[in-house]
């Protein structure tokens, strides 16, 4: 079974969310579909402090932890036996969000107890809850992927604890098609049958977007993936490559630099055959420069 990702990490480490894992984490269930009208401005509250302290009160631990929080690696982190949460810097937005030991120790799994969530419902109303009064910020968004874990499976959803856990992936949708998949939040949620609370938040952050300004031709960007991709030894035609104009984004999915930014961009698909070969890129609209390149034949990932 994949590992489900969580926030229960040590202070200053990092939330990986490729979008591999992303895709393999269940499969798509009917929408949960929500139109919150949320800001897109930052989280609200006076920067990054005040935004970490309105996501701690959205998941009803005391707001005042924000004052133990250190910034590492361009985030505001606390660590705690309580909490561990992580609010990107420069933009306020929250990375993640998870409880601590403590919790576990304080409130221990009873099978045959009482369970505050008992339906997918329940669990989505709690994740969308905490979505609101985070102040996440999305246009709109839906959950999929809905699982109910038990026992051994939902340990690594439940800092090792084998307790009924619901959890979900949600994803922003906006009303651009140019903002698609990676130029969209996403993110991964817990919920605690048990005590009906939300165990963890992870989410990739974006940077805003600059105004939208292509400079090479449709055209001109297959010839560079194309290039790239024979250079690599793939044996793929023009004919073969689906190409889509797109924001395409710069930096690192969970910190946001000053200078990062969601840029016009080309993005590129090829299939030479079931069990040829398989290419994707990414190139700058702007430059040409070749931001991802990739090729593969499947059957060798395989090891066949």
């Amino acid at each position: 079974m994949v590992a489900l990702m969580h926030t229960n990490l040590k202070l200053g480490q990092k939330v990986a969310l490729s979008a591999v894992a992303v895709l393999i984490l269940g499969s798509l269930i009917s929408p949960y579909f929500f139109k919150e009208g949320l800001s897109l401005r930052t989280l609200s509250g006076g920067g990054s402090e005040g935004s970490l302290r309105r996501v701690l009160q959205a998941f009803e631990v005391n707001p005042d932890l924000a004052a133990q929080a250190q910034s590492v690696n361009g985030g505001l982190q606390i660590g705690n036996e309580v909490v561990e949460a992580h609010v990107d810097e420069h933009s306020g937005q929250l990375v993640s969000i998870g409880r601590s030991r403590g919790f576990y120790a304080e409130k221990p799994y009873k099978p045959d107890g009482s369970h505050v969530v008992r339906s997918e419902a329940q669990a989505k109303a709690v994740m969308a809850a905490f979505i609101r009064d985070a102040g996440v910020e999305m246009e709109s968004y839906e959950f999929e992927g809905f699982k109910t874990l038990e026992g051994e499976e939902a340990t690594q959803a439940a800092y090792g604890q084998a307790r009924k856990v619901y959890t979900a992936r949600f994803v922003e949708r906006k009303s651009d098609p140019r903002f698609e998949a990676t130029t969209s939040r996403s993110g991964f949620m817990v919920v605690d049958g048990q005590t009906g609370k939300l165990l963890s938040f992870n989410s990739v952050i974006m940077p805003a977007a600059d105004p939208w300004q292509l400079n090479i031709s449709e055209a001109r960007a297959k010839e560079i993936a194309l290039d790239a991709w024979r250079g690599s030894g793939a044996s793929i035609e023009g004919s073969q490559v689906n190409i889509r104009a797109k924001y395409v984004r710069t930096g690192n999915p969970l910190i946001i630099k000053p200078e990062d930014r969601l840029i016009p961009g080309y993005v590129l698909g090829a299939s030479a055959g079931p069990d040829s070969w398989h290419c994707f890129a990414i190139i700058d609209g702007r430059s040409g420069k070749v931001m991802q390149n990739s090729c593969q034949i499947p059957s060798r990932m395989r090891g066949e």
